[in-house]
């Protein structure tokens, strides 16, 4: 290799360096003038030592890829010009995403880049004349400062004399800060030190390592015990609830028995595949337009606890926080009893609802069938101590047969022909899902024979007069209904992962079915204000509204902070996916290409979103 290529390949790499310090210093002071009150030594640590590894992979990716290639054809104008352009585009865009982040507690994605750029953007991007002055000096600042550093690094090229000296030390320092990121947030997350776990926000795209399960296997952590681990700190990004809670002291304790079943196709309640709970209905308020707060189990559990969308499930994870639910039942003296059919560990929802709680997480059963039969035998045999308590009780019962899609041989009967087992291998856009869906609607059918127990032994020992017993799913499961090749649940948003039967009877209830619109955000408000006489609009604690409230609720969230969508009221379906772009669908889950959203809509639901925060 000539001299000249050798200056030109050492010139590329100590600018490469320079920019690695500069992108670093962007992405840590992320962090200035955000609350930051959970760090500490090691989440400083941390960050710093991440914004660096961060930045190296903007940095380094561009000079092996395109710099190296174009400078040993001799050029030296070409990959310099080449290597300026994308370090000033890439410091700009995180210069930029400074500003979205400070705004909207998210780094750019694809609703932002809409908001920006759709028709209707100065609805809610009101700039003046000295506010684009302000943009064009910042363009042109970032600009001089990465073409200084272009010309400052070929001057300390040509006086670096011990050119493997540096090289050596710049790769060093960049695996340096490879290893100790990386190696912090394993220890971060074996030991939920949430300085370092809630760090990760700050830096845009970030994906840090997590070795759980491997340490697990090895011995070195044991996550059953670190599922039973409180964070210390009491310190939160959250502003939850925005106020105080106040209740009227004059109103009646009543029980709560909150019953989900796993993965709930809707149109499974109907008189002869769930006969029980059809009769039930009857005599009670159905609402038949709910949607859960996700397509999978995290967040339809979290939303239902919570009031709030699982985008949330970080900031709860990481903080002392407990469910406002929660905390009113434990304050209005409540027996809290959980019996979960599969581990109420994975996911960790002892951890995030009951931190500190001695509850149980687990239901004796060889198989989803003896669990769900056991829970309700469980239930049934402490109803007389509830019953005669004069403490309430808050009971949760979450069967999984549902979910599990398995049943002995003997119980796949009622609904024919089915298959005697999910065979998933077999299934595709062209399959017929009758034998499925009905191995599917026996497992249903099964379940409801366990809830006509439990209905029984409700009203057998007196608790229909003094309870409230709410019926749900988590989520949907779908068969293929929308013809997209989609089957069960977590694929998509439709009304088949998303939407959930939800049957209300409390004391003194008058039948009546409703279709206005609910979700899971609107079960928390219900509760409160019905069992412990909660005052508070639902604003101050929830992202919903009493179910009994036919008022809209405008667009509604589904999902997580990765990857989440909004269903409008006419049942569109914006989603924002993991990799930050967006899509939109119809109420089919056909794609729609020309569908332009309006931005002033987009930046009210954004900041509703963030409201919590």
């Amino acid at each position: 290799m000539t001299d000249n290529k050798k200056n030109i390949l050492f010139g590329g790499l100590v600018y490469s360096f320079l920019t690695t310090l500069l992108l670093a210093i962007i992405f840590f002071s992320y962090v200035v003038g955000s609350n930051n009150d959970f760090m500490d030594a090691i989440g400083w640590a941390y960050l710093s030592v991440s914004s660096l590894f961060h930045a190296g992979l903007f940095t380094l990716l561009p000079y092996l890829i395109l710099f190296i290639p174009l400078a040993l054809t001799g050029s030296k104008k070409a990959p310099f010009t080449v290597l300026g352009i994308i370090y000033a585009l890439t410091t700009l865009l995180f210069v930029v995403n400074r500003f979205v982040f400070k705004l909207y507690h998210f780094h750019i994605n694809g609703f932002v880049l809409d908001m920006l750029f759709s028709e209707g953007a100065d609805e809610i991007f009101v700039f003046s004349f000295w506010l684009y002055m302000k943009a064009l000096l910042i363009v042109i600042a970032v600009a001089l400062v990465v073409f200084a550093l272009q010309r400052l690094s070929l001057k300390v090229a040509a006086r670096v004399t011990r050119r493997k000296r540096f090289r050596l030390c710049s790769f060093s320092t960049y695996l340096a800060a490879a290893l100790l990121s990386q190696g912090i947030h394993v220890y971060g997350a074996a030991s939920l030190h949430s300085s370092i776990l809630e760090g990760d926000a700050f830096l845009p795209y970030y994906f840090p390592l997590s070795m759980n399960s491997a340490l697990d296997r090895m011995g070195i952590i044991d996550k059953e015990e670190l599922s039973t681990i409180t964070i210390q700190d009491n310190t939160s990004k959250l502003n939850y609830p925005i106020s105080a809670l106040e209740s009227d002291p004059n109103a009646k304790r009543l029980n709560i028995i909150l019953i989900v079943i796993d993965s709930w196709n809707f149109r499974t309640l109907t008189e002869e595949c769930m006969p029980n709970l059809w009769a039930f209905k009857e005599r009670s308020e159905y609402f038949s337009n709910h949607l859960s707060s996700s397509n999978g189990t995290r967040g339809g559990i979290f939303g239902l606890f919570t009031g709030l969308s699982s985008y949330y499930w970080k900031s709860f994870e990481y903080s002392s926080l407990k469910p406002v639910l929660v905390e009113q039942l434990v304050g209005n003296g409540y027996d809290i009893n959980i019996y979960p059919s599969s581990s109420f560990k994975t996911p960790p929802f002892d951890r995030i609802f009951f931190k500190g709680m001695d509850i149980r997480t687990s239901t004796e059963g060889g198989n989803p069938f003896e669990r769900d039969c056991q829970l309700t035998a469980d239930f049934v045999g402490d109803l007389p101590l509830l019953a005669n308590s004069t403490t309430p009780s808050f009971s949760f019962l979450f069967y999984d047969l549902a979910h599990a899609i398995s049943l002995p041989k003997d119980k796949n009967t009622h609904f024919q022909p089915a298959w005697t087992y999910a065979d998933y291998t077999r299934l595709s856009n062209n399959t017929d899902p009758t034998a499925y869906y009905n191995l599917y609607r026996n497992c249903v059918f099964v379940i409801d024979s366990l809830l006509g127990i439990v209905f029984g032994q409700l009203e057998a020992n007196g608790m229909l007069d003094n309870s409230i017993v709410l019926v749900t799913g988590d989520h949907g499961q779908e068969f293929n209904e929308n013809h997209k090749n989609y089957w069960g649940h977590a694929g998509n948003y439709s009304r088949y992962q998303v939407q959930v039967p939800l049957v209300l009877h409390y004391p003194g209830v008058t039948a009546a079915v409703h279709g206005h619109r609910t979700t899971h955000y609107d079960v928390v408000p219900t509760l409160l204000g019905m069992a412990m006489g909660v005052t508070n609009e639902p604003s101050d604690y929830s992202m919903g509204m009493s179910l009994l409230d036919s008022a809209s609720r405008g667009w509604h969230v589904v999902g997580n902070d990765l990857n989440y969508a909004f269903i409008t009221e006419d049942g569109y379906i914006i989603e924002k996916k993991g990799n930050g772009n967006v899509s939109v669908y119809d109420k089919d889950l056909n794609l729609q290409k020309g569908y332009k959203a309006s931005p002033k809509q987009l930046n009210d639901n954004l900041q509703k979103l963030n409201r919590f925060f």
